[in-house]
């Protein structure tokens, strides 16, 4: 059982060779109520095209807390 008690936005990248995509759904799921977003051929830096979408996520989850 997670100890993390806090609104968690968890990002996974299709293609991350560092943190693979199921380690992401593996850390969401340990975590009650994260919000797993994974975008296919991302890798593991965060494209300035996708920084809207991922803000807006962010926005999402903080109007939660």
């Amino acid at each position: 059982m997670s100890t993390v008690r806090v609104p968690t936005l968890v990002i996974a990248g299709g293609d991350d060779p560092l943190v693979r995509v199921a380690a992401g759904r593996d850390i969401a799921r340990q975590i009650p109520g994260a919000v797993l977003r994974t975008y296919p051929g991302m890798g593991h830096a965060l494209p300035e095209e996708l920084w809207p979408e991922i803000v807006g996520h962010v926005r999402d989850l903080a109007a939660r807390a």
